[in-house]
């Protein structure tokens, strides 16, 4: 009875120890990073992999209005933004996709100047990519099918990638993701926006 008392007791202090040692590291004087200002947005540009090539502009509206917070300044409904297709291919055979991504930019502001955004990465939408329709490859294992499977997966062409006016995505205010100060939660963190 001594014995499990010995060790309850061990285990309580160690508990103990570990709970003040977490608390003195919380206190240690770095302060957690804040949340990034986001804005939701909708694209004002057809994207398609077919046409669209790195390098070409398009344009996105700001949907709800943004409150003025430190270095964000307040932002309209309607405000336009630009970015630029990063990188673009086109689909081919042999089933593979078309693929875009896009790098929103900047703000343009009714001032006249100029606010960098960037794309959330937490969320998927900076990168999209079209199917490959390509049939599952355990059906190539298949005797006399597996050719037939074989041939169509290496013949067609996969499909291309359509970005649709008016397609929401999300767009971090300003630099200070790129800087390290601040942090965008995972998307399935609660209350993310």
């Amino acid at each position: 009875m001594n014995a499990a008392r010995s060790v309850i007791a061990t285990a309580l202090a160690g508990l103990a120890a570990f709970a003040c040692a977490s608390r003195a590291g919380a206190m240690s004087g770095v302060p957690p990073l804040p949340r990034c200002i986001v804005a939701d947005a909708t694209l004002s540009t057809r994207l398609d992999s077919a046409v669209n090539t790195a390098g070409d502009a398009f344009a996105f509206t700001i949907v709800d209005r943004v409150d003025a917070n430190g270095p964000i300044p307040e932002i309209p409904p309607g405000t336009k933004g630009y970015g630029v297709v990063a990188f673009a291919a086109h689909a081919n055979g042999a089933g593979v996709p078309g693929r875009l991504v896009v790098e929103p930019r900047f703000l343009a502001l009714p001032d006249g100047s100029h606010f960098s955004v960037m794309a959330d990465p937490q969320l998927a939408e900076a990168f999209a990519q079209g199917s490959s329709s390509n049939v599952p490859g355990a059906l190539e294992l298949v005797p006399g099918i597996g050719l037939a499977i074989t041939g169509y997966n290496a013949l067609h062409r996969g499909k291309e990638v359509v970005l649709e006016k008016g397609m929401p995505f999300r767009v971090v205010l300003g630099d200070d993701l790129a800087s390290a100060t601040c942090f965008v939660p995972s998307p399935d963190a609660l209350n993310v926006r």
